[in-house]
């Protein structure tokens, strides 16, 4: 039989195995509760600091959410989502702004047509340190992923089918990296690209290599924008050029294949340079 000292002592804990124990609880309460969220929410979801997000494959349908994002990240710091599906059109499946140290990782936007766009990060309040990887999206009505005013990033693979815009597109973005940016029919029969550089973007971004089919162009630089290099393109069946480059600087491909009508062009600019096949001369 134990005595009423032993069953004492048995439940006696030290200040620091308290203090041990609080902090455990705090995090565990602290946590972002996913199961919380519906299905279906009739509100955007704010994204807290210094929080995961993790839906566990989970999908969500955004058809409530006609203003800004699903999801929205303002102001905010330390936040990962990862593992999620969103559908039905919401005006954006994430937005973004002012957002540093943030994460995005296997998140998938399907059958959003009615959208103005996927992932994006806003203009005006910069972003910084953002890592994007394992991004799908089928049938997005602008672009699949977009960011504005972005130091520092680190972005896997992108796969983009059907956009009404780009696959991937940097504005006035610098000091980053991209894997791979693979796309089928974005912005088809218009003017964007599945890979574009646009708005002064740059310097110093390096992108791994670049797939495009069917696009109104596979790889696109333009207004302004300095220091993109690419690695290898597979480009083919755009309606306009597999490769512009258009009033940039310092911006090259250095190999890989592209087949278009015209395949190639440099105007304007300065030290750019395309040394991929594109079966014939490059057009200015």
């Amino acid at each position: 039989m134990t005595s009423k000292i032993a069953r004492k002592k048995a439940l006696w804990i030290s200040p620091l195995g308290a203090l041990a124990i609080a902090l455990s609880l705090v995090s565990v309460t602290d946590a972002a509760d996913t199961t919380q969220i519906p299905n279906k929410p009739s509100s955007a979801i704010n994204l807290i600091d210094n929080e995961t997000y993790d839906f566990g494959g989970r999908t969500i349908d955004g058809g409530n959410i006609s203003d800004n994002g699903l999801f929205r990240c303002f102001n905010r710091r330390g936040v990962t989502i990862k593992n999620v599906t969103v559908t039905n059109s919401p005006r954006y499946a994430l937005l973004a702004r002012g957002c540093s140290s943030f994460t995005i990782e296997n998140f998938k936007m399907k059958n959003m047509s009615n959208s103005v766009g996927g992932i994006r990060f806003d203009k005006g309040t910069e972003n910084k340190t953002v890592t994007i990887n394992n991004v799908e999206a089928d049938n997005v009505g602008g672009h699949a992923v977009e960011l504005w005013d972005t130091n520092g990033f680190t972005i896997g693979t992108i796969k983009a089918n059907n956009t009404d815009g780009c696959g991937l597109l940097l504005n006035r973005s610098r000091n980053g990296t991209v894997s791979r940016v693979e796309g089928d029919k974005n912005d088809q029969y218009g003017g964007y690209a599945t890979f574009r550089v646009a708005n002064n973007n740059g310097g110093n971004i390096q992108v791994g290599s670049v797939k495009s089919r069917n696009s109104g162009r596979g790889f696109f630089s333009v207004s302004g924008s300095s220091g993109t290099t690419v690695n290898y393109v597979d480009i083919a069946s755009s309606n306009k050029e597999g490769i512009y480059i258009q009033d940039s600087s310092n911006t090259k491909v250095n190999s890989g294949k592209v087949r278009g009508t015209p395949n190639c062009r440099i105007r304007g600019g300065s030290n750019n340079s395309i040394n991929a096949d594109c079966g014939g001369s490059i057009a200015n």
